[in-house]
């Protein structure tokens, strides 16, 4: 189906190409249309259909991810199809989006090599692209130059593990890589970790993270929300589902180190952007014990934070509409002392996002680190539990900071915004403040999923 409703839109594009808020709307309707269908389609994900001459696969485990990220992907169309004061018109922004979202939600349900390889390029480039696309910006060009070096060394290095495990092998398909190194691997490291070593270097994890802190501050904001959240949903998911074909150190070793930066580097910062991105890599750095322990909550994390995600960029996209002296038309809000917003509603939604961040009860954030937490605990992981502890009261220092700035410069005066913004801004706040409330449900239904 997003096959076919590319093809719909590049047709469509040929003879409509004057009016890119027009063409995000039939891009989002194409997309609502898509996540209907895998919404409906939740009732054969236990028949672990496979496609392709299993080359990929649909089962309980990738199911739930799929329709998170033809979510997310959808929500931020939607802001494209909204007239703002620093509304940036690219007709191919859309296009791109849609061929990434292919490679997105096609990537968890990999069963192959060779896919692997291929789905992962097909969603890396077309991020290239949707990072460069607004080429008059420096800035824009430049994170999008070193996007595309960065990202061929970690392409170099999957396509180098996949040809040893070949080699050594003789397999490709990954159900029988897991069989073959269950019963011919002596706990050490073996080939496939270059394959690991590989989606960290793409997810911008430590160690190998420099690249994404100075891509994701060049990029444009709008595109900032968008490359910072879903690729790394895509590949986390896939590192869930084939953690046994991964040796669980290295992990541990990245789990460590991008604790340990994220909590102390941006207490330095003043670049509202390098603060948010290193949040990030700190909440990445949580999932990534789930991901080792192969738990349930996983699915529970990446959902609360993909909310609070969300409602973070909308509310400082919207943020813009304020400012009084933007740094460029791409990135209006740069620095942490523009947070003047004279939107009381506005800061107070910025802040419940900031609060769920820093893990205050009753909002989502509380509640994913809490159950990653007692999952180490039950699983005898008590350095990794107070690790997680100790990072997120010295990340509370920066969050803090940027909660001061916004409630010490509150003013009385101000123009409403766009209503199309302020709908999806009050739905995201909604889902944020009652996430409890559907909580047990959750729960009940993750509990299936491990039987």
């Amino acid at each position: 189906m997003l096959m076919l409703s590319l093809f719909t839109y590049m047709v469509y594009l040929a003879y409509n190409s004057y009016n890119s808020t027009h063409l995000n709307r039939v891009a989002g309707m194409s997309t609502l249309f898509c996540m209907y269908l895998a919404w409906d389609s939740l009732s054969m994900q236990y028949s672990n259909m496979s496609l392709f001459n299993n080359w990929f696969s649909y089962d309980a485990g990738n199911s739930s991810m799929v329709t998170l990220l033809l979510t997310l992907v959808l929500t931020l169309i939607m802001y494209g199809t909204m007239t703002t004061r620093y509304t940036l018109n690219n007709p191919w922004m859309a296009t791109l989006m849609l061929v990434n979202l292919m490679g997105l939600v096609l990537f968890p349900m990999v069963n192959d090599l060779m896919p692997l390889y291929v789905m992962m390029e097909l969603q890396s480039y077309s991020l290239y692209l949707l990072t460069g696309v607004y080429n008059k910006s420096y800035n824009a060009t430049r994170a999008a130059m070193t996007y595309f070096v960065t990202g061929g060394v970690a392409s170099v290095l999957m396509l180098l593990s996949s040809a040893e495990v070949y080699q050594m092998s003789g397999l490709t398909n990954l159900t029988e890589l897991t069989t073959y190194f269950h019963y011919n691997n002596n706990g050490s490291f073996n080939v496939l970790d270059m394959t690991l070593m590989g989606l960290v270097f793409k997810m911008g994890l430590a160690p190998l993270h420099a690249w994404s802190m100075a891509v994701y501050s060049y990029t444009p904001t709008y595109m900032t929300a968008y490359m910072s959240m879903v690729a790394k949903v895509s590949i986390m998911a896939f590192m869930y589902l084939h953690m046994a074909l991964f040796n669980t150190q290295t992990l541990l070793t990245v789990f460590y180190l991008s604790m340990a930066m994220a909590a102390y580097t941006p207490l330095y910062q003043v670049t509202l952007k390098s603060m948010l991105a290193y949040s990030g890599m700190l909440n990445f750095g949580y999932t990534t014990t789930s991901v080792m322990l192969g738990d349930e909550m996983f699915y529970m994390y990446m959902m609360q934070y993909s909310l609070t995600h969300m409602l973070m960029f909308y509310a400082m996209l919207a943020m813009s509409e304020y400012t009084a002296t933007p740094s460029s038309q791409w990135s209006p809000m740069v620095n942490v002392n523009q947070l003047m917003v004279p939107n009381k509603t506005l800061a107070l939604l910025f802040i419940m996002a900031l609060f769920s961040l820093i893990g205050m009860p009753p909002l989502p954030g509380f509640y994913g680190k809490y159950y990653v937490m007692t999952a180490l605990m039950h699983n005898g992981l008590y350095m990794e539990g107070m690790a997680i502890m100790m990072f997120s009261v010295m990340a509370t220092y920066y969050y803090a900071y940027m909660i001061k700035q916004l409630a010490t410069n509150l003013t009385l005066s101000f123009k409403p915004l766009n209503g199309t913004l302020s709908l999806m801004l009050s739905i995201y706040g909604m889902l944020i403040m009652s996430f409890f409330m559907a909580l047990p449900y959750t729960l009940q239904g993750y509990s299936m999923m491990a039987l």
